[in-house]
């Protein structure tokens, strides 16, 4: 694991049917996340969705980082944050025009209550 931890931060690509573990390179750079191939925030998801019976397409995710990836497009809307990274906002339905720091998803959650689009378990918006 050190290995890899080294090959990652000097950017040596292994060759992915080789990996045991997934890297997921965070901001700033010095992030490293070593994981399990088949763990993700996306697979987590889709496991809570399931528990508690709530279809994928009425989930919003927000993320800034890779680790956030499969976790923007498993769900049924994915908004970036500003302060995302470019692959992130390649990946993701929106960006919003705030970051973290700024209160960015409350500000989007209460546009997006303004606006009517979201639906609640008592029927209400």
């Amino acid at each position: 694991t050190t290995q890899l931890v080294r090959e990652e931060l000097n950017g040596i690509q292994q060759n992915k049917e080789q990996q045991n573990a997934h890297v997921i390179r965070g901001a700033p750079p010095f992030f490293v996340e070593i994981l399990d191939p088949t763990v993700n925030k996306g697979h987590g998801l889709r496991q809570l969705c399931q528990s508690v019976g709530i279809p994928l397409e009425e989930v919003i995710a927000f993320g800034d980082g890779d680790n956030d990836l499969e976790f923007l497009s498993m769900a049924g809307w994915g908004v970036a944050m500003k302060n995302a990274r470019e692959v992130v906002k390649e990946a993701a339905d929106e960006v919003t025009e705030w970051t973290n720091d700024e209160d960015g998803v409350i500000k989007m959650l209460q546009r997006y209550e303004g606006e009517g689009k979201l639906l609640f378990s008592n029927g209400s918006c």
